[in-house]
């Protein structure tokens, strides 16, 4: 039955305002209008552009405005991405008006689309060229036969379980066998008429996919990738809302994308912290992926080898379901693990063990290879005054400086977080000592030891700052795979697109890099990377030793790694987790206030100290704790001052509901682009 609509319910996306409005609608537009349509309408003697939310028959409001003008008349987005945009607003805490404009498509210009005039038939009858992504990297050695067959009975029993909402944490090590998971679950969707999204982590895991979804479903598969223009992203857009694509592959943004029979969500990698976006509205898009499932009933797949512990624990919750192929069968694997205790070294630079050193020398004499993995890039770690003990810190953004060699074997001192290069320090700025000298290790520093151990052998290194150009890296790693270098040094870009089959040794120099961050979780972040390097050696049929030097042997996260056991590092993070409440028990809210001023950073954030203590007086507020707050003080970063607040609440959205009545009016009187306020809700990066 048809309902007229009389009033609509707009959120301005031109005005920073965090409220919704109410619009008379005319009768010549009634009919036509719909959720998620962009309008113009009058604002205070202006046209502006905005986004219907919502229909009302009554409203206590008087003289309402009419809308003056319908740009879409199919909308660009759907009810319920409509819905899914207003959760994320509450409970990432972040206005409607943002979300809406992050997840429309750009457009050029202010108010209407450039775009918005294409023809409906042009659309309709675009060429694939438009819509191609000329500008993926395609591995052409991803073999694509026979990868059904590893599908097993319980998969099949998955899939036919999978027809309303479902999350399922998918666990496997194997390529292959993921690949033949996610071709059947498309499969299946696509034979009952549904659409799927597959989301990716990162550029270099989306080109794989891209390859392999187009080889196997054709023109039916669309790519969002970083390189897209907006015009090609508009065009897109619109075939998908026009039913033309059934599958859209892309990163974090490409959750949003306006199917109308969404049958099937994909998250592979899930628990990789590149889902979060670090910018407005500062959401994880494996989070609102699981909402847009639930809001939608489907299904949706939660793939990792290293799952985060928030999904594993919700698997023995019963709130995932759980599908696991990895062999619990290692005793037999020809990959063999060992732990280099470096607290007992000899050497004074404790950089390469004795071990691996003897270990690098055998493999040598059977011509094999060798890769040393390293996360840290460089020449050093850091310098220290070895009178005062001072660690020279960038002046810009209070970073600790790395040591570098440029090509003219210059010393260096380098800011990895804004770029800023300053000279090496010949005298110490504190106590003018001239005993200063590089601590720690980097790639950098670690080829120059290996070169000096090992003259004869063919040493490369692979990291941002030794290769910058792609035809660079192309050019070693196809120089890896003819056996033209023996040693390979290198960052996390190693294991990408490496061929490991001549290697035997693979040495992990420092397994301790991420576990002395101030984050609560570096040892997950720790495990995960490292498990991630050594997984991919557990296919290649000939023996392979790996070396993990650390200082750090009885730690869970080590231990686990030697014995490649997710179940053991699982069972004694979460009891940490649970001792110390933190996430998955509880929920943090980490609230920054940046200036240029260190005065100003630090009444404004005292004023959100009282702000949020005041909360605490509503009978209605959940209990929550509040960090920071005591001896509270700015801080340099990229040349600006930044104080910061973590808030721990097990009741978030409750809490979110309460804190949002005052928050505007606070924003609107202390915040300005001078001083500016940024809200992370389940933050990856605590600092």
């Amino acid at each position: 039955m048809y309902v007229e609509k009389k009033y609509a319910e707009i959120v301005l996306l031109e005005v920073n305002i965090n409220k919704m409005f109410h619009y008379h609608i005319p009768e010549n537009l009634r009919r036509d209008i719909s959720w998620g349509a962009r309008v113009v309408v009058p604002f205070k003697n202006k046209l502006v552009t905005g986004c219907v939310v919502g229909f009302i028959q009554k409203t206590v409001i008087k003289n309402l405005k009419d809308i003056s003008q319908l740009i879409d008349v199919k909308p660009l987005l759907t009810p319920d991405i409509i819905k899914l945009t207003q959760w994320i607003s509450d409970y990432y805490l972040c206005s409607w008006r943002k979300v809406l404009n992050y997840v429309i498509p750009k457009s050029k210009g202010k108010g209407l689309s450039s775009f918005s005039n294409l023809k409906k038939s042009e659309i309709l009858s675009s060429p694939l060229s438009i819509v191609e992504d000329n500008n993926i990297c395609i591995d052409e050695n991803i073999p694509l036969k026979n990868k059904e067959k590893c599908i097993s009975s319980d998969i099949e029993k998955f899939i036919k379980k999978s027809k309303k909402y479902q999350a399922i944490l998918f666990w496997s090590e194997d390529f292959d066998e993921r690949i033949g998971v996610y071709v059947k679950f498309t499969q299946k969707a696509l034979e009952e008429g549904k659409q799927i999204i597959i989301l990716t982590p990162s550029e270099s895991h989306l080109s794989v996919w891209a390859k392999i979804f187009r080889g196997r479903f054709g023109d039916r598969v669309v790519v969002f990738d970083e390189n897209i223009t907006q015009k090609n992203k508009y065009i897109k857009w619109l075939k998908i809302r026009n039913s033309q694509i059934d599958i859209v592959l892309g990163m974090r943004s490409t959750i949003f994308a306006p199917f109308d029979k969404l049958g099937l969500i994909i998250v592979d990698q899930e628990h990789n912290g590149l889902y979060k976006e670090e910018r407005a509205p500062r959401y994880n898009a494996r989070e609102v992926a699981l909402k847009r499932a639930e809001l939608e009933k489907v299904p949706i797949i939660l793939s990792s080898e290293t799952p985060s512990l928030e999904s594993y624990w919700n698997t023995l919750k019963n709130n995932y379901l759980k599908l696991n192929l990895i062999s619990d069968k290692k005793e037999n694997s020809l990959l063999k693990n060992k732990l280099v205790d470096m607290n007992k070294e000899k050497s004074k630079k404790k950089l390469i063990s004795y071990e691996l050193q003897e270990s690098i020398l055998r493999s040598l004499k059977r011509g094999k290879q060798v890769v040393l993995f390293l996360n840290k890039r460089g020449f050093s770690s850091f310098v220290i005054c070895n009178k005062c003990g001072f660690v020279p810190k960038c002046p810009d953004c209070n970073h600790t400086l790395s040591y570098h060699l440029d090509f003219f074997n210059t010393a260096q001192l380098v800011c990895h977080s804004c770029g800023k290069r300053i000279r090496m320090l010949k005298v110490c700025s504190q106590c003018s000592s001239k005993d200063i000298k590089p601590l720690g290790v980097g790639t950098q520093r670690l080829e120059s030891e290996i070169k000096k151990m090992f003259p004869r052998a063919k040493t490369r290194r692979i990291d941002q700052d030794a290769i910058v150009q792609k035809e660079e890296r192309i050019k070693l790693l196809k120089d890896f795979k003819n056996g033209k270098i023996d040693i390979l040094i290198g960052t996390q870009m190693v294991i990408k697109e490496v061929d490991f089959k001549n290697v035997d040794l693979v040495g992990i120099v420092s397994a301790d890099t991420l576990l002395n961050l101030p984050d609560y979780r570096s040892s997950e972040k720790n495990f995960q990377l490292l498990y991630e390097v050594i997984s991919p050696f557990e296919k290649i049929e000939s023996p392979i030793e790996v070396i993990i030097q650390t200082f750090n042997p009885k730690h869970h996260s080590i231990i686990a790694l030697k014995e490649r056991n997710y179940d053991y590092f699982y069972q004694r993070e979460i009891a940490l987790r649970k001792e110390l409440d933190y996430p998955p028990f509880t929920h943090l809210i980490k609230i920054e206030v940046k200036g240029k001023g260190k005065e100003q950073v630090e009444q404004k954030i005292k004023l959100l100290i009282v702000y949020i203590d005041s909360i605490c007086e509503n009978e209605e507020t959940p209990e929550f704790k509040l960090l920071g707050s005591k001896n509270m003080q700015a801080w340099k970063f990229r040349n600006i001052f930044k104080a910061q607040l973590i808030i721990k609440v097990k009741e978030l959205e409750k809490f979110n509901k309460i804190i949002k009545k005052s928050f505007d009016k606070i924003l609107s009187d202390y915040f300005d682009k001078e001083n500016r306020l940024t809200i992370d809700v389940d933050p990856v990066k605590m600092l």
